[in-house]
């Protein structure tokens, strides 16, 4: 596998929140309430998750796409399962493995949601491995709990070679504020769910909590060995993560705000993954790229 840069494929830059409940199932908005506050804020999709409960796509108004969703759980988690074509049997709520299978046989994506908050392991994480991603940050569980962030579930199966994807959603039931907080952006070549789809699925998208990434692409050291480069918006720390301690931090001084970093690739790093958090708390995260594809 080569890795691909979203910044260098065709297509438009879109923005949606995968994450939403409404009065379908614990959420205090009804769907149309809720379309209508993402449309009127900015968002260009935006996916109806209620808890068990399936919600179809369809084209709301030119720029505004409902992707199709719904939230499945069982004993210690929960399931994000976007694009499917219905919801699977809910008697296979105690195998999480065999759901995301079902999930994945319906045209779907399931992604785990809140690992943090439901108390999952690593070792959850890859006994299912139809599982697309995981959400890296939890509005919600962030506000409510204190639990939103999932950094170590992810690196954990990052380092263990599990190729995983992370999200960054509101979760939203409209009653923390937690409406808009965070998003995704994806490279798609239409505003369509399976274009949507299958960007996701294949990494091209960043998410955040409000920084931009403006760019990421492989650059030529000056010794003639490769680094991951990133552009985004001013911020005060990039970090780029790595297998256990091979990572690095890059700072601002007093000075300008850092706008972008580089990293020298090496096969040990195992993947690198980035974040770049701003003066507010707002960190943007790219997907992981695995040196196996930069240097195959």
């Amino acid at each position: 596998m080569v890795w691909n840069s979203p910044f260098s494929l065709p297509g438009t830059w879109y923005k949606g929140n995968l994450h939403t409940h409404t009065t379908q199932s614990d959420g205090e908005r009804t769907p149309e309430q809720a379309i209508e506050w993402y449309g009127a804020h900015g968002y260009d999709f935006l996916a109806i998750t209620d808890h068990w409960v399936h919600t179809t796509g369809q084209l709301v108004r030119p720029g505004l796409l409902l992707l199709s969703g719904a939230e499945l759980h069982g004993p210690g988690y929960h399931m994000v399962a976007l694009g499917a074509r219905g919801l699977p049997d809910m008697a296979l709520a105690d195998d999480p493995r065999a759901l995301a299978d079902e999930v994945r046989l319906a045209g779907g994506l399931p992604f785990f949601a809140h690992p943090y908050w439901t108390g999952q392991t690593v070792d959850d994480l890859l006994a299912a491995p139809a599982v697309a991603g995981i959400e890296v940050y939890n509005t919600v569980c962030d506000r409510a709990y204190g639990l939103g962030y999932a950094r170590v579930h992810w690196d954990g199966a990052l380092s263990q070679g599990k190729r995983l994807v992370g999200l960054a959603t509101d979760d939203v039931h409209w009653r923390y504020g937690e409406e808009g907080k965070a998003f995704v952006m994806v490279r798609a070549e239409a505003l369509e769910e399976r274009a949507i789809l299958q960007a996701l699925e294949r990494g091209m998208f960043y998410s955040s909590t409000g920084p931009r990434i403006l760019d990421l692409r492989l650059v030529e050291l000056p010794d003639g060995s490769r680094g991951l480069r990133v552009a985004c918006s001013p911020c005060r720390y990039i970090t780029f993560h790595a297998h256990a301690y091979l990572g690095r931090r890059f700072w601002a001084s007093d000075g300008p705000w850092l706008d972008a970093a580089i990293y020298p690739l090496r096969p040990e790093l195992r993947y690198l993954r980035i974040e770049c958090g701003d003066d507010r708390g707002g960190i943007a995260w790219t997907n992981p790229v695995f040196m196996a594809d930069v240097f195959a």
